[in-house]
């Protein structure tokens, strides 16, 4: 349905002059649906104020692009409404040229607005179109060169011109093959994407460098995290779990707990390093680290993970960069102190300045580590990729969302980054999709005959392949096809605007001009 979403998002909106306030709706509507996991927080104020507030910030980016790309087409003569067959006529009136530049328009807003909501106010990289293809590995190919926007951007162009094959249908009903010259530019290139995507996964190197990983999914209870009851059983449950997968054949060479896996009571390391001590294997964790700025100021909490040797000695840690607003820190809380009652963190967190590398002494090898939904932002998975790691690793807690959709959206826009950097990416959570994905967005290592098994207490051995693909064009350049989307939308607005006013002022002066007495 995806390659027919956006072409049919811009017919909803063309029966009146309230575009924006159409497309407003529509992705009202959708966000509401799609983000309804956020009511399964155990905070009942927090969880509505989240979810209402979010799914209405969202809304506003799909309400942005419809106002776009009905501002690029030429206004209509006539002053009516513009039902559908007016519009199909408003699109034939055009010529094909023009046509396919406006498709063309519409799809670079698409990648915009996508870039926009990835950037601004923190950023919520959530959802995007080209999520919907996961399942489609040689179009997703597509992303080792644009990132995530280039699949979105292809995905909207073909479905604006299926919207204008369906215009030229009902434009000239007599003639039935009209359709095939406006979706021949999107369809070609989306037939060399897939092709060179096929050949791409096809030429894959093979590798015997294997890491044998151990992943531990407790799902403790939220609930259970932030009142800290019941620690000491559940320090147990996660040692029998890791005791389980460690007696595996071949024994795995890393250990790795999920984020909010260690009772937060249990977070200095003794117990830990003595079972590691014991058991001869590499750990990463996730725990509270603590810093002070200076002997006067008040100590910093950071959401981190750790990693240590199979001597139980810390090697080093990763701080988490991106908080999650109200669930790790409170924006303004120092001016608006009634906003803490929307949240049960207290103080909050603060947050790394660096990307994290861990790094380890046996096997000699380096970790890119993501805490809880980094995963979901591209830029920081490529910085962290640009450390040369040999893998990137994610620790994520999602029981904050019970037994929801939330993990399953997580996970999908997870294998982007694995696209996206040309480097396998490890995914260990509290309740969730726990796998490993291949830098060919392929999810492995996930064994579950039901949706029910991704919510339950479980481990897995991963074989994580320890090869990559040449460095990406995403990995060295960066966003370069999403900014230059924003730009050229930009500039294209103010072309149209500022023709649009220049035709006005010409009017109004031959208006006057008309209307003085002649001497």
């Amino acid at each position: 349905m995806a390659w027919f979403l956006p072409a049919t998002l811009l017919f909803v909106a063309s029966g009146g002059e309230r575009r924006f306030q159409m497309g407003y709706w529509s992705g009202l509507c959708f966000h509401l649906a799609a983000l309804h996991w956020l009511l399964f927080m155990p905070i009942f104020l927090g969880a509505v104020c989240a979810w209402l507030a979010l799914s209405a910030y969202c809304a506003l980016y799909p309400a942005a692009w419809v106002f776009f790309c009905w501002r690029m087409l030429p206004r209509p003569k006539s002053s009516a409404p513009a039902k559908f067959p007016q519009l199909w006529k408003r699109l034939e009136a055009l010529t094909w040229s023009k046509r396919q530049l406006w498709a063309l328009a519409g799809a670079m807003a698409w990648a915009s607005v996508e870039v926009l909501q990835a950037h601004l106010f923190t950023g919520f990289p959530w959802n995007f179109l080209a999520i919907s293809q996961v399942e489609m590995l040689p179009l997703i190919q597509l992303a080792s060169w644009t990132g995530v926007y280039g699949v979105s951007f292809l995905v909207a162009w073909v479905s604006l011109s299926l919207g204008l094959a369906v215009a030229a249908i009902a434009a000239r009903p007599g003639h039935p093959w009209v359709w095939g010259r406006e979706i021949l530019p999107a369809g070609l290139a989306l037939a060399i994407v897939w092709t060179w995507g096929f050949q791409r996964i096809c030429d894959a190197p093979q590798t015997t460098n294997r890491l044998r990983i151990a992943l531990i999914q407790p799902n403790a209870e939220q609930r259970l995290i932030w009142q800290g009851e019941g620690k000491e059983e559940r320090f147990a449950e996660l040692l029998a779990l890791s005791e389980a997968a460690l007696s595996t054949l071949p024994r795995p060479d890393l250990l790795v707990w999920p984020e909010s896996g260690l009772p937060a009571e249990l977070e200095r390391p003794e117990r830990v390093a003595e079972f590691i001590r014991k058991k001869r294997v590499p750990l990463i964790f996730n725990a509270v680290d603590f810093s002070q700025p200076s002997a006067s100021a008040e100590p910093l909490c950071h959401n981190a993970a750790f990693l240590m040797n199979r001597n139980g000695r810390i090697l080093g840690k990763a701080r988490k960069r991106r908080l999650v607003m109200f669930g790790e820190y409170i924006p303004l809380a120092k001016r608006f102190p009634f906003l803490k009652a929307l949240s049960p963190i207290g103080a909050g967190y603060t947050r790394g300045e660096e990307p994290g590398i861990l790094k380890l002494d046996e096997p000699p090898i380096a970790i890119g580590a993501l805490i809880c939904f980094e995963d979901a932002f591209p830029f920081l998975a490529r910085e962290a990729a640009q450390r040369n790691p040999n893998f990137l690793v994610n620790l994520t807690n999602a029981a904050w969302f019970g037994e929801s959709k939330a993990q399953w959206q997580q996970a999908r826009g997870a294998v982007f980054r694995a696209v996206e950097t040309g480097l396998p990416l490890v995914r260990c959570t509290n309740n969730g999709i726990t796998c490993w994905i291949d830098p060919y967005g392929r999810m492995r290592a996930s064994p579950m005959e039901s949706p029910a098994d991704a919510y339950k207490k479980r481990f897995q051995v991963a074989e994580v392949s320890l090869f990559r693909p040449a460095s990406t064009f995403y990995l060295r350049e960066g966003n370069l096809f999403g900014w230059c989307c924003v730009f050229a939308s930009f500039v294209s607005i103010l072309i149209r605007e500022g023709s649009r006013l220049g035709k006005r002022a010409r009017k109004s002066i031959a208006a006057k001009a008309n209307a003085s007495p002649i001497s």
